[in-house]
């Protein structure tokens, strides 16, 4: 399960976010308020002055006498913030920690909101009026700032219908919903734990060619999350530890058909908040809470669990660990068993050989391997490369180590996308043999067969990608990235029905889902020719993560059908920006669909938009 969690940021490439969306709503379960997508709300944000020009949050745009920018959401929010500390050195961190709060976003983010604030203020990054960099410390607002009333939070500019932001993925997370009366919120429960049980007892809907005797979604009794493990020493280095131990709970509990088991994507949102367990179980419909933390100082570490019964919070089992990291394989395996025996699991013959199985005997070479998952998750060049150059230490170490192969080969899945590297061209190539060789060590993976389905999706092999795709999720039931993954395949093979399907069934296994499942189901509406689903799916999209491309691209033709000709436009500028190269041929050969009809489909589109 950990690999998938970087093949989701497929296609974000130009740190941009949707002009339209300036307020993020709050979900409840499967239930969501109706998307405010565009710079509205019911409570407006003071406007205040910078230098000479006025500043709305509200409307995100400034202004200047007739003069006029319009500014996306996240950018907005980034001024907001620094205008609150106008005079003072603000870090980077603080800045992502503060617009970007619970996402994990690419370094060049930040630093493509700063440039399109000068852009829009017409200031000179060496000789500045408005915005100063502060090598190697952060951004300072030098200019002017004053306030008509008490100013505005960078929180109250992206969502002012809520107390918290809610995330599905790379976005904010809300667990308040305060805004409702007792007693509509009993009602509320009441209705979606009916519409859950239905759901979650109801087979999961797939194409003919899976095998349909495995249900997905188990009833909520026996549904568990695993939260991120919290990191107890004082370097923030060590996250990716807590962050892999808890991941490969999750991968093992996973392995269990009668275990619902919540994606990682949707439970690690929670990393760092102090949520009770209670408002997290029911917001992930989860009955079950494993929560624990993690001490690593040398080659000794500390590792403390507890399995906790969401509806009364009460714990349900509890153990430490103290010992060596050679020792660390026995503890996680002494958990998975201890929460099987305390809820009564029976599990076949097949689960006890699945979790007796060790991915690697080496310590060593699997800390290698946790380094470098958590570096794929940044998903720019160089985390991409320094991410390699730890798998490649790990199988250096333990050439059988399967999973890191499997890794590798989406890590050269990446370079090729993004031509990232001169040898860009060879990468695919290398992706190829690394999947075919973790396969070939481990012919029982889920990873392996996604990772060579991946590969396959890019050599625009569909056949073979929707074949190894539906191999690892039979392997593992609950790979809730699989099955966004499988849609995306079975979209681009011309089967956009049966691609719906698969979407779904990972939504509804992955809750707080990234952004890719938003760009997938936007794309699938759009090829079933339903341009207000698509567009609600591209505007998320951008909202989560500001940084897809690949979501202006289809956005612009889905307004251009309904008719929206400016808002198809501004897209298409805002792509320009960046890319003033792109075009319609540039399309052609980058959106990899398989049908002809299709294709045509999506280039009348942006033809329509005047792109050429």
């Amino acid at each position: 399960m950990m690999i998938l969690r970087c093949f989701f940021y497929d296609y974000l490439a130009s740190n941009k976010i949707n002009k339209l969306a300036c307020f993020f709503n709050a979900n409840i379960i499967y239930m969501e308020k109706p998307m405010n997508t565009r710079c509205t709300s019911a409570e407006k944000p003071s406007a205040f002055n910078v230098n000479n020009w006025q500043v709305n949050p509200h409307s995100c745009e400034i202004y200047q006498g007739t003069q006029k920018q319009k500014l996306e959401p996240k950018v907005m929010a980034v001024l907001v913030y620094l205008s609150q500390q106008a005079g003072k050195v603000v870090t980077r961190q603080e800045l992502e920690d503060e617009v970007w709060t619970g996402s994990i976003v690419g370094y060049d983010a930040l630093s493509s909101a700063i440039i399109k604030l000068r852009k829009a203020f017409g200031d000179d990054s060496r000789q500045p009026e408005i915005i100063e960099t502060i090598s190697k410390r952060g951004y300072r607002l030098i200019a002017q700032v004053s306030f008509a009333k008490p100013g505005p939070t960078a929180s109250t500019a992206l969502n002012s219908t809520t107390e918290s932001e809610q995330s599905t993925g790379q976005a904010l997370i809300s667990r308040g919903i305060t805004a409702y009366a007792p007693g509509a919120i009993a009602m509320l429960i009441i209705i979606i734990a009916g519409m859950a049980t239905y759901m979650l007892n109801k087979p999961p809907a797939v194409p003919e060619a899976m095998n349909t005797s495995n249900s997905t979604i188990h009833n909520t009794a026996l549904t568990i999350a695993v939260l991120s493990f919290e990191n107890m020493s004082s370097d923030v280095r060590q996250d990716y530890l807590s962050d892999g131990i808890a991941a490969d709970l999750i991968t093992g509990l996973s392995k269990i058909s009668s275990l619902s088991v919540i994606a990682r994507h949707s439970t690690f949102v929670y990393r760092k908040t102090k949520t009770d367990v209670r408002v997290i179980g029911k917001e992930l419909g989860a009955r079950y809470i494993v929560e624990g933390s993690v001490r690593k100082a040398g080659k000794e570490i500390r590792i403390s669990a507890r399995l906790i019964d969401s509806t009364t919070g009460i714990n349900l089992w509890a153990d430490s660990f103290d010992g060596s990291m050679d020792e660390l394989f026995s503890f996680q395996d002494k958990v998975t068993s201890s929460i099987i025996s305390v809820l009564k699991v029976k599990l076949t013959p097949g689960e006890r050989l699945k979790l007796k199985y060790v991915y690697t005997d080496n310590i060593d070479a699997y800390d290698n391997f946790l380094h470098g998952w958590q570096l794929m998750w940044r998903f720019n060049e160089q985390s991409n490369i320094n991410a390699r150059e730890y798998l490649l230490k790990a199988i250096d170490l333990d050439p059988g180590f399967a999973r890191a192969y499997a890794n590798l080969a989406v890590n050269y899945v990446f370079d090729f996308k993004h031509r990232w590297s001169s040898t860009s061209e060879q990468s695919l190539q290398r992706a190829h043999e690394n999947a075919r060789r973790a396969i070939e060590l481990d012919p029982g993976l889920p990873q392996a067969y996604i990772a060579k389905g991946f590969t396959q999706i890019y050599s625009q092999q569909y056949d073979s990608a929707i074949s190894l795709i539906q191999k690892g999720i039979s392997l593992n039931p609950n790979f809730a990235d699989g099955y966004a993954l499988l849609a995306m395949a079975l979209n681009y093979a011309a089967r956009p029905h049966d691609a719906q399907k698969m979407i779904h069934t990972a939504m509804q296994l992955n809750p707080h889902h990234n952004a890719l499942y938003s760009l997938v189901n936007g794309r699938i509406a759009f090829n079933l020719h339903d341009y207000d689903e698509a567009i609600k799916n591209f505007e998320k999209t951008l909202q989560q993560n500001s940084s897809s491309s690949g979501s202006r691209i289809w956005l612009a033709a889905a307004y251009a059908y309904k008719g929206l000709m400016d808002d198809a436009s501004w897209e298409l500028d805002e792509i320009r920006n960046l890319n003033p190269e792109f075009s319609i041929e540039s399309v052609r050969r980058r959106v990899p669909l398989k049908d002809t009809v299709q294709r045509e489909h999506l280039l009348e589109g942006l033809r329509m938009a005047e792109l050429r």
